[in-house]
């Protein structure tokens, strides 16, 4: 009987050892408007792309260069701080169907902001578009990229 008793006791124990060890805690939450460090979410003319976690970030200085993809398909844009965050370039390469650039002063418009280490640079970029490729045509994008 007493073995009995101690048996029921232990596996009890085991029981309650077990269930207070399996509760789920939450993954952390990424902050509003950030993403996971090393992703990047791309939008084209209105079109999500996804999330990729092909992405380079390089800094020098003031300026910031953001890489995504390869170089058949993807994204290269350069970030300055020297006053205030400001887009110098964005290069979209073949994303959905879009090979198109902003270049700060010269074509097409760009903002920057940043949240935490996510930047978020949207715009409009002059390019050709797969489907017209021999007419020029402007298109939206919406970058956003954790470094």
């Amino acid at each position: 009987m007493t073995n009995r008793f101690a048996a029921a006791a232990a596996a009890v124990l085991v029981i309650g050892a077990a269930v207070g060890c399996s509760s789920s805690q939450a993954a952390p939450q990424a902050k509003p408007g950030t993403l996971a460090p090393g992703t990047a979410a791309i939008t084209i003319n209105g079109k999500d792309l996804g999330i990729t976690d092909a992405v380079q970030c390089t800094t020098a200085e003031s300026l910031t260069t953001i890489r995504t993809g390869h170089e058949d398909s993807g994204m290269t844009a350069m970030v300055s701080n020297t006053r205030q965050l400001t887009a110098e370039f964005v290069r979209i390469r073949n994303l959905n169907g879009f090979a198109g650039s902003y270049d700060r002063g010269l074509q097409g418009k760009a903002a920057v902001t940043i949240t935490g280490a996510t930047y978020t640079i949207t715009g409009a970029a002059v390019g050709f578009d797969r489907a017209k490729p021999s007419v020029l045509t402007t298109e939206t994008f919406a970058i956003k990229v954790a470094c």
